[in-house]
């Protein structure tokens, strides 16, 4: 595989990307990967690698760049926990969309980039941007996962959920049966909505938790495993055809 770490500029400053994709000139289809709330530790770089190896070019971008480069999460302490999630709540989706913006300059000035359709995929709060991108770009991005989603429905007229139904591509989302954290009862409009697509698919996976879509101490195998072989058949029913 080649990776890549640039620093482009986004209309807030400076922000990373990696970059992860098979060797050679390409080009190849396009994955947006939104990493979850600790950052993009290397358990996400993994996971990126894992998708890049089925063909594709896959690209995240530092969500927290406004506040503090490249940050990971140290520790389960009361005081990491407190920062991350005010890094989460302080990088409203009107952020990340402006982010996005500047990553798809870049990718489109990038030949190993394919010019057509795109997919995203996202874990935790990143499952969040999925929906949130396919509800503003989804005649571009045709394939969205979102594993373990944090705050994908809400009560709000804004919610994410809420763009579901209008989507015409193909959407995989996957719950863990043991997440207290964003647990699936909470989200049945999610999982309604979801199930209703033609092209849509929701499960709730028996015994994962919270995390269990990213390689390292959280990936849950039967979990992981299942919601990769779902993705890999949506990537490449839209992307590849």
């Amino acid at each position: 595989m080649h990776t890549q770490t640039e620093t482009i500029t986004s209309p807030s400053g400076p922000m990373g990307v990696y970059v992860v994709r098979p060797e050679g000139e390409g080009p190849f289809p396009v994955i947006v990967s939104f990493h979850h709330g600790p950052g993009l530790e290397q358990g996400s770089k993994d996971t990126m690698a894992m998708l890049a190896e089925w063909g594709y070019y896959v690209i995240s971008h530092d969500r927290y760049h406004r506040d503090v480069e490249w940050y990971v999460m140290g520790g389960r302490s009361d005081e990491d926990m407190q920062q991350m999630f005010g890094l989460i709540m302080g990088t409203d989706e009107g952020k990340v969309s402006e982010d996005l913006g500047a990553v798809l300059d870049y990718v489109a000035a990038d030949s190993a980039a394919s010019d057509g359709p795109m997919g995203c995929i996202g874990y935790c709060i990143g499952a969040r941007s999925v929906l949130v991108t396919i509800g503003e770009r989804g005649e571009q991005f045709r394939a969205g996962v979102a594993l373990h989603p944090s705050f994908c429905t809400t009560d709000g007229d804004d919610s994410p959920h809420l763009v579901v139904p209008s989507y015409t591509g193909s959407l995989y989302v996957g719950f863990g049966s043991a997440d207290t954290m964003q647990p699936a009862s909470d989200n049945g409009p999610l999982i309604d909505f979801t199930n209703a697509l033609d092209k849509g698919e929701a499960d709730i996976h028996d015994g994962a938790d919270h995390g269990f879509g990213v390689l390292g101490p959280s990936y849950h195998q039967a979990a992981g495993d299942a919601s990769y072989e779902r993705a890999k058949v949506m990537f490449a029913r839209e992307l590849q055809s």
